[in-house]
């Protein structure tokens, strides 16, 4: 390995006494038919349960593969979780965990977006992600806080490369930005974690801040028993879970793990876009799980090391993609496409004991570019559309053709050319998409249509409508408070 300082040589093959468990946590964002984003979450919850109730069959394989669906912040974002698994077993949790989804997405008119963000609608919220978690143990054990760091370390340091094969994030707010991971770039909780290292605790009184029927309150800790499992893994000092990558389970000084069980200890990378080619998401799991094997290998013959360009590398991975060049030692430096075959080379040996294979990794990855390409905008109006990029949405316009509008009880009403009307610019967007099973993969363009929105009514515009007036929010807001009335 790259990143690793030998001491010894290897006795034995270790790590025939491990066994690998992951789960895999997709999240997804739900669009119309329009391309829309469609907040129907809980409604695909519902059907979804609906589904399972007349598919005993369908009901009895999940619930030995899937733990369940999950609620995300916005209700136009959904994720399904697997168990703690096999290798062997992810690839059916995958494909049945997508199944659910889409055919309850389907009874309900709308679809299943392969995407971490949309490119319009995401700013930058809503933002969806995969989240890969790892654990590894010796047959009948617990993994502990020793092995935790150091499976963790040695994903640490090749996280830039898991970002460089993984980004397709490239649309951001519309636009073709030279980022390859905008989820990445622009996500608030998925900050840069730092290198482990074991916390062992001193022997004397500690009070230990805990949280008791909605109150802080605190226990008195009088000292600790001397084994293995007293050490914490620590990657940050505030205990941070929302990070690119993180050690998780009651073993690390994450609050909100305390409670759980040490069969929970785990690795969790959560940096990695939407995929949409099922085995591009398990190549990705298949890595990380033989990487967990490898790890435990290698601290048995000396030590993991930190990657002292691993920040200019991860800066590097997010913004270029499968395009990144690393820096290393020496004043060298090393392609993803280098890199990534020889991490593979390194731990082919591994996938024969846990019976998976990687496919597409590195060649037809790199190959065959499925990552979103930059989008076409039809402007119906782009003047008025410029006009409410620049936050002048508070507008009077003069219709130089008259117009048929339907309010939301389907009355109609005929407004005559010539008419001023004052109201708040929207935009509404038509995608034109890839759908692949009901689920799309890629976006082909974009339709703008601007319309006038007074009271209940929804007036389309035309390129030719007169712009008479045109404020910001705040604008009108200092006009109307101070008397200078806008209209």
């Amino acid at each position: 390995m790259l990143f690793h300082e030998k001491i010894k040589e290897l006795d034995s093959d270790i790590y025939k006494d491990y066994q690998v468990l992951c789960g895999i946590e997709e999240e997804f964002l739900i669009i119309n038919k329009n391309g829309r984003l469609a907040k129907v979450a809980d409604e695909i919850m519902v059907k979804s349960a609906e589904i399972l109730e007349k598919d005993q069959k369908f009901l009895s394989s999940l619930q030995v593969k899937i733990r369940g669906l999950d609620a995300e912040p916005s209700p136009s974002q959904i994720e399904y979780v697997t168990l703690p698994l096999p290798p062997t077993s992810l690839e059916q949790a995958v494909k049945e965990g997508r199944k659910l989804l889409t055919e309850a997405a389907k009874q309900l008119g709308v679809k299943i977006l392969t995407q971490s963000l949309h490119p319009i609608q995401s700013d930058p919220n809503p933002i969806s992600g995969t989240h890969i978690n790892v654990s590894v143990q010796r047959k009948g054990n617990l993994m502990t806080p020793e092995e935790m760091r150091v499976v963790y370390n040695y994903l640490w340091d090749y996280l830039p490369e898991i970002i460089g094969i993984s980004a397709n994030s490239y649309v951001y707010r519309g636009n073709w930005n030279n980022i390859a991971s905008n989820r990445c770039a622009n996500s608030t909780v998925l900050k840069s974690n730092g290198f482990a290292f074991i916390q062992i605790p001193e022997n004397r009184p500690a009070l230990i801040p805990m949280r008791y029927y909605g109150r802080m309150r605190y226990k008195l800790k009088i000292g600790f028993e001397e084994d293995e499992f007293s050490k914490k893994v620590i990657t940050n000092n505030r205990g941070d879970r929302l990070v690119d990558i993180t050690p998780r389970g009651p073993f690390t000084n994450i609050s909100d793990d305390n409670d759980e069980l040490p069969s929970r200890n785990r690795i969790e990378i959560r940096v990695i876009d939407v995929q949409y080619d099922n085995d591009d998401l398990l190549d990705l799991a298949y890595l990380c799980c033989i990487s967990a094997i490898h790890a435990i290998e290698l601290q048995s013959i000396g030590e993991i090391t930190q990657d002292p360009y691993h920040t200019t590398n991860l800066e590097n991975a997010i913004a270029n993609g499968t395009k990144s060049v690393f820096r290393r030692f020496n004043g060298t430096s090393e392609s993803l496409e280098t890199s990534i075959s020889r991490w593979i080379e390194e731990t082919k040996r591994f996938q024969d004991y846990l019976g998976i294979k990687i496919k597409n990794l590195p060649d037809r990855k790199l190959k065959i570019d499925k990552s979103q390409q930059e989008l076409s905008i039809d402007y119906q109006t782009r003047k008025i559309e410029k006009l409410r990029q620049q936050g002048k949405t508070y507008v009077l316009i003069e219709l130089v053709e008259p117009r048929i509008v339907n309010d939301r009880r389907g009355n109609r009403y005929k407004i005559t050319a010539g008419t001023q009307v004052r109201g708040t610019l929207e935009a509404r967007y038509d995608f034109a998409y890839d759908d692949l099973d009901g689920m799309v993969t890629n976006f082909n363009g974009i339709r703008v249509v601007n319309n006038l929105v007074v009271q209940n009514l929804r007036i389309p515009l035309r390129e030719n409508d007169r712009i008479l007036r045109g404020q910001s929010e705040s604008e009108s807001l200092i006009d109307r408070l101070f008397g200078d009335f806008f209209f």
